[in-house]
């Protein structure tokens, strides 16, 4: 999966529960909450690192 197509599925699968979140926050400023939190979740699935299987399984046994 090539890096937009995951941003693009990260922003959908985190929207409802951004919006969600917001409702506590005052109407004018929900927007550029949003927006900014939409921002952070870009940055940070464009610098994840994609690893292997086996990485990911040395990760996991050594945490257990």
């Amino acid at each position: 999966m090539d890096k937009n197509a995951l941003i693009l599925d990260v922003l959908e699968d985190m929207d409802p529960r951004i919006r969600r979140g917001l409702k506590a926050t005052s109407p004018q400023e929900r927007e550029d909450l949003r927006q900014d939190i939409s921002a952070r979740l870009i940055k940070v699935t464009h610098e994840m690192e994609t690893i292997s299987f086996w990485t990911f399984k040395e990760r996991f046994d050594e945490n257990q």
